[in-house]
């Protein structure tokens, strides 16, 4: 978006040059400073929308910098550049908070794509801040709550997929309850289909011909009982989003029907013989381990490459302890509206021995 104000935090005259010209043929107005020092500065008193800051500098280091930005609640997204990117400094700039992490020599396309994505971030979290203002309401109770290093991963992940184009299967992995359902929708409602329907299925719940059936629908007379010709979930999804929840549990004869479904982009009814065309984005969910599946023979190896296009991993909560806090709030708001109890908040004791 031409306009946007991005900060430069670099000692290398050489390297503010480079990331001026290019920003600048994007349409983004620079900012820049020569030391960490001065890059606090800029930060504080700026408000720029995005700001790339080297580490290694004199007096005050970018590490340091981010640290300050995340302790002063400044909101701003930070990618992180160094000349000397080892296993320690990449984990720590994502422990800190860092949207980014890219090591020189710079590649034009990365900071020009990180930029894009960092500023699109921004401006989703904007978006969502002004709704709630006019709403006046809390997060909507379909939300993902945390703000730990392991989910702004997760939120990365989210925002490259809804880049993609629709047709492009998504596999989220967790345990029960980390919340694979919620990044589901979350991909929906941010992606290129946001407007076509979110149709979803637990694929242990049915059984297999009634799962099936609800998948791919049936004609008139397909079987007994089949009064009416019924869509199913494939059809009814139109170019939006198919959610098939524990894809784990599909049986073999229902993994290669979806196989087919997956290579050739279309399905007949149950008991037809007429094409119909499948637009919609597959995005399966599991808590088992596939790869484990595959090497047993209980899951198809072929039907999970065509899954497993992007994957999205999702933390346990012991995993995001520092979540546990905004959770307890959320939860603890849903359930008074719910109960209609006015319950204010928690103790510290025992936010502590949650934690």
């Amino acid at each position: 978006m031409s306009g946007e104000k991005i900060l430069v935090v670099d000692d290398d005259a050489a390297i503010v040059f480079a990331l001026r010209r290019t920003f600048e043929k994007e349409g983004y107005a620079v900012v820049s400073a020569k030391d960490g020092v001065a890059g606090l500065g800029a930060i504080r008193s700026g408000a720029p929308d995005l700001a790339f800051l080297d580490i290694t500098m004199p007096g005050l280091d970018g590490l340091s910098v981010l640290a300050k930005v995340r302790e002063e609640q400044i909101d701003v997204p930070v990618v992180i550049v160094t000349g000397f990117g080892t296993m320690q400094t990449a984990i720590r700039a994502v422990q800190l908070g860092a949207y980014d992490y890219i090591t020189k020599p710079l590649d034009v396309d990365q900071v020009r794509s990180a930029a894009r994505r960092a500023l699109e971030l921004r401006r989703l979290r904007e978006e969502v801040r002004g709704l709630r203002a006019r709403l006046g309401t809390r997060p909507p109770e379909d939300s993902i709550i945390g703000n730990d290093p392991k989910m702004q991963e997760v939120y990365k992940a989210i925002g490259a997929v809804t880049t993609t184009p629709n047709e492009t299967n998504v596999l989220i992995t967790g345990e029960s309850g980390t919340g694979k359902e919620l990044v589901a929708r979350a991909i929906h409602a941010h992606g290129p289909a946001a407007r076509e329907p979110f149709v979803g299925i637990n694929c242990a719940a049915l059984p297999g011909d009634l799962l099936e059936s609800e998948l791919f629908g049936h004609e008139r007379g397909a079987f007994t009982g089949a009064t009416d010709r019924k869509p199913g979930r494939f059809e009814i999804a139109g170019g939006g989003t198919i959610f098939l929840d524990e894809i784990g549990g599909l049986s073999p004869d229902l993994q290669q029907k979806l196989l087919r479904v997956l290579q050739e982009r279309e399905f007949e009814r149950v008991g037809g013989n007429a094409p119909i065309p499948v637009r919609a984005r597959f995005i399966t969910a599991t808590n088992r381990d596939l790869e484990g599946e595959v090497r047993r023979g209980a899951f198809r190896e072929d039907l999970y490459f065509r899954l497993n296009v992007m994957r999205i991993p999702l933390p346990p909560l012991r995993e995001r302890r520092g979540d546990i806090p905004s959770l307890v709030n959320h939860f603890l708001s849903r359930y008074s509206r719910i109960l209609n109890k006015r319950i204010s908040g928690i103790v510290p004791e025992v936010l502590d021995m949650l934690g």
